[in-house]
């Protein structure tokens, strides 16, 4: 029989029960987030990390690498001009962003910037205003079916910790359940040690955990320059689904190699992250200098980008704005519905260029570990029973009824979906057999993970 705690038991109907009543978010295209699902960190044959989707499962060839752009700081007008609706969706026309990270000042910061007759000044004296700006972002990129990063943009995030565990939870408990959510939780920490970035990450993953099991982006010492810093030391995460991020400017930092006083470049210590096992994400990169100014070097640039290619990272580029700077993407004629760009946004543009025109909705049939094969099925014809499996991981699953039958070698999560991707419930320390009796007779989605295994199909209640 199954193993359900209580409290989680209790949690899961709490969940379903807002979701119920929430207002669903539909998205108005068929966009990457459709096609590659949620977004997963996961480990290829050769144990290297990388970053997968939900759609197919965490296998070689099936790694994700998603770019976009970062819009600047919610403090001035020449960057809330595109905190829009209007502005997300002409990103995703014009420039083909798969992307956005939503960078919200975090602290008291005030520089005298307005907009729509609002004093911009950062969430700690500010929130109101400040939430409403990522909520517009957030519902924007999902109605364009794209992904969202919801970054505390902060360089002192240690030291707001009741601030920003507040904030994830209503941000978690709002929009966890959308694919399309990321969660950055701490931007660029200075000079501190990982140990204090750690201790601040693990409070706050443990807060978002109650709500989302989506992608968590946790930065590292000096600007997000030494993800291999938590080798053999990560955060602690319950659904094991944290990545480390990496930030670079192309003309300040090197992709290769080391420096000529002995430290190693931003990429090689990357590159170490990631060959260990652990997940890198390149939340933010600009085309110049690290200070935002400088002109881009076309040259370094490319490397870098054969860097991210090479390695499939995802990215979003720092910044869609018409701040006076030299990483700047667009130009002050610029506004929400029409972009004029500057060199580098040319440059970025044209990087973008190679994302897709258009996406494929992830086949309900075929989501999760490996294709369908011999023993393997979808929906029962009568939506009785239905069997479906990632053998080589020991996870077998079967649905008699109203009944989930979960083989596993390990205690399993059981997520369930409805049609428009939405999650209803989620069940840990899962064994044996699970009654799906409660949900009303209606197409679902359900995904099992135990383990490193993940599988997800389409069910039947009838």
């Amino acid at each position: 029989m199954k193993n359900v705690t209580f409290t989680a038991f209790i949690s899961a109907m709490a969940l379903g029960a807002s979701l119920a009543v929430a207002q669903t978010i539909t998205p108005t295209r068929v966009g990457p987030v459709s096609q590659y699902g949620q977004l997963m960190t996961g480990k290829n044959s050769s144990g290297k990390g990388q970053i997968y989707g939900s759609c197919e499962g965490v296998k070689d060839g099936a790694e994700v690498q998603v770019r976009g752009m970062s819009l600047y700081w919610s403090l001035m007008p020449q960057a809330l001009e595109f905190w829009s609706e209007e502005g997300i969706a002409t990103m995703v026309n014009d420039m083909k962003i798969q992307i956005v990270r939503a960078a919200m000042a975090t602290g008291d910061e005030d520089w005298k910037g307005e907009w729509n007759g609002i004093q911009l000044k950062g969430y700690a004296v500010d929130p109101k205003n400040q939430k409403q700006f990522m909520k517009t972002v957030v519902e924007a990129a999902i109605k364009n079916d794209i992904y969202v990063i919801i970054d505390w943009h902060s360089h002192k995030a240690n030291q707001q910790t009741d601030a920003a565990k507040n904030f994830f939870k209503e941000m978690a408990q709002t929009y966890g359940q959308y694919d399309n959510v990321i969660f950055e939780v701490f931007n660029e920490p200075e000079k501190i040690s990982w140990s204090d970035v750690k201790n601040y990450a693990n409070q706050v993953i443990e807060v978002i955990r109650q709500y989302s099991d989506n992608l968590i982006l946790v930065g590292n010492p000096e600007w997000d320059q030494n993800p291999s810093a938590a080798i053999g030391n990560e955060v602690n995460d319950s659904k094991n689904n944290t990545a480390y991020t990496l930030h670079y400017y192309a003309n300040s930092h090197n992709w290769e190699g080391t420096y000529n006083w002995g430290g190693e470049s931003e990429g090689l210590k990357g590159e170490k992250a990631m060959n260990a096992g652990l997940s890198v994400f390149v939340s933010e990169w600009g085309t110049a200098n690290s200070n935002g100014g400088g002109d881009p070097n076309q040259g370094r640039n490319q490397s870098w980008q054969e860097y991210l290619n090479k390695h499939k990272l995802s990215w979003a580029n720092w910044s869609a704005s018409y701040i006076s700077e030299g990483t700047a993407a667009f130009q002050g004629g610029s506004n929400k519905t029409s972009l004029q760009y500057t060199t580098s946004g040319n440059l970025v543009k044209g990087y973008l260029s190679t994302n897709p025109e258009s996406y494929t909705k992830c086949p309900t049939g075929e989501q999760g570990q490996g294709q369908q094969g011999e023993g393997q099925q979808g929906e029962g014809q009568h939506g009785t029973a239905a069997f479906f499996s990632a053998p080589e991981f020991g996870l077998n699953i079967s649905l008699t009824g109203k009944t989930l039958h979960v083989s596993a070698p390990q205690a399993a999560t059981v997520e369930i979906f409805n049609t428009l991707g939405n999650k209803l419930f989620a069940i840990d320390h899962v064994r044996g057999e699970l009654s799906l009796a409660t949900l009303p007779v209606g197409r679902y989605m359900v995904r099992v993970r135990s383990g490193s295994a993940t599988t997800m199909r389409a069910i039947a209640i009838k």
